[in-house]
C-alpha cells in the first residue's frame, strides 16, 4: 500500500502532512508492529559540486577580464562556457536536496520506504517480493546493494546504497526478514507436492523447470549466481538461467534448490550403495571365474612388502566447489512428510 507524501487534510485547503505521521499511519494500516530502526540518506559528497563551482568561477573571472579590455565577444563566449559547470552544480545540488528527504524504516513484520516526491510505500515480510540486482559473496571486496520491493497490493519501491547509508545493515536485515517469514511456507508447499514459482523458474520435488524444460535434481551438480546471472551445472555442462535481479526472493529460491539438490544426491548415493551390497557382481559386470586347477606344492617364499600408493597424489574424486553466497541468516527449518525427501534436514 502507498499513501500520499503530502495531502489535503480536512476542508481547510492543502496542508503539509508530517512525514513521521504518514509513516505511522502506514505502519498502523499494514500492522507492521513495533518500530525497530530508521535509515536516513547517505551523506552526499559535494566534491563534484565544488569542482563545478571552481570551474564556473574561473570562467567568470576570465569573462570579466575580457569585458574589461573590451573583448566583448570573448567575454560572451567564456560566459556561455561557464554556464555548463554552473548548471551541473545546480542540478547536482537539487538532486542532493531530494535525497535528503528520503527515509527507510524497519518494523517487526515489515518496512516502509519514502522518497521525496513519491508516496510512502509499506511492505510486510510475509508477502513482499524483493529483487536484488547483485548477490553478495563472502569473498567480495565491495558489495553493491540495489533492491526493488513489490507487494501483493501493487506497491513498489526501488532504492540502493547510494540513497541510504549503512547499506550492508539494511540489506541483510531485509533479506533475512523476508527469508525467515516465507521460507517455512515454501518448504511445506514443496513437501506437499506443490510447485513453487520464482519468476521464470519453478521448483518441485522432481526437478527445476525453466522455459518449458525440466532438469532433474540428480542431474544438477551446482547452482551459481556470480556476475549477476544464475547458472547451474547439469551433467558437467553449464546452463544459463536468468539474471539474478529477475528472481523474486532469491535467497528462498537458492535455499530450496540446494535442499532439493542435496536430498536427491544423498538418495542416489544410498540407492547405489544398497544395490552394490545386494549384488556384488553387479558392480564389476563380470561373471564369477572358474576355480583354478590344483597346483603343486612348492617351498614358500618370503612375503614381499606391500608398497602404499604415493602419498603425494590426491586420489580423492573432484567435487564441485561450494557456493560462498553471503547468507543473510541461518536457514529456517520446514516440515517434511515421510513419503518425500526431508528438505529441512538437507539444508546446508
Amino acid at each position: 500500500m502507498t499513501t500520499p507524501s503530502h495531502g489535503d487534510v480536512g476542508t481547510g485547503g492543502p496542508q503539509k502532512v508530517p512525514l513521521s505521521q504518514l509513516i505511522h499511519l502506514m505502519a498502523e494500516y499494514q500492522k507492521l508492529g513495533t518500530h525497530r530502526q530508521t535509515f536516513l540518506p547517505a551523506p552526499a559528497s559535494d566534491t563534484f559540486m565544488r569542482g563545478c563551482g571552481i570551474v564556473a568561477g574561473g570562467f567568470t573571472a576570465v569573462g570579466v577580464i575580457c569585458a574589461t579590455v573590451g573583448a566583448y565577444p570573448g567575454a560572451l563566449a567564456v560566459g556561455l562556457l561557464g554556464l555548463v559547470p554552473a548548471s551541473l552544480a545546480f542540478f547536482r545540488g537539487r538532486r542532493n536536496r531530494r535525497h535528503r528527504a528520503a527515509r527507510l524504516d524497519l518494523f517487526d513484520v515489515g518496512m516502509t520506504v519514502y522518497r521525496s516526491g513519491e508516496q510512502v510505500a509499506g511492505f510486510r515480510w510475509d508477502s513482499a517480493e524483493v529483487r536484488q540486482q547483485v548477490i553478495p559473496f563472502q569473498n567480495s571486496a565491495h558489495t553493491e546493494y540495489s533492491l526493488r520491493m513489490s507487494g501483493p497490493d501493487g506497491a513498489e519501491a526501488a532504492f540502493d546504497d547510494t540513497l541510504f547509508g549503512d547499506a550492508r545493515e539494511w540489506g541483510r536485515a531485509i533479506q533475512s526478514a523476508v527469508t525467515l517469514a516465507q521460507l517455512p511456507r515454501a518448504v511445506a508447499a514443496i513437501d506437499d507436492g506443490a510447485t513453487v514459482h520464482f519468476g521464470e523458474i519453478a521448483l518441485d520435488l522432481a526437478a527445476l523447470y525453466f522455459h518449458s524444460r525440466a532438469y532433474a535434481w540428480e542431474q544438477i551438480q551446482l547452482i551459481d549466481a556470480r556476475s549477476g546471472l544464475v547458472r547451474m551445472k547439469v551433467d558437467g555442462n553449464w546452463v544459463s538461467l536468468t539474471p539474478v535481479g529477475q528472481i523474486p526472493n532469491f535467497y528462498i529460491f537458492n535455499e530450496l534448490a540446494e535442499r532439493l539438490r542435496l536430498a536427491a544426491a544423498a538418495e542416489f548415493a544410498a540407492e547405489s550403495a544398497a544395490t552394490e551390497l545386494a549384488d556384488p557382481e553387479l558392480s564389476t559386470g563380470t561373471p564369477a571365474a572358474e576355480p583354478d586347477p590344483p597346483t603343486p606344492v612348492v617351498e614358500p617364499k618370503p612375503p614381499t612388502p606391500v608398497i602404499d600408493a604415493d602419498p603425494t597424489v590426491d586420489n580423492a574424486p573432484e567435487t564441485a566447489a561450494e557456493q560462498q553466497i553471503e547468507r543473510p541468516t541461518p536457514a529456517a527449518k520446514g516440515t517434511s512428510k515421510s513419503s518425500t525427501p526431508d528438505l529441512s534436514a538437507a539444508s546446508n
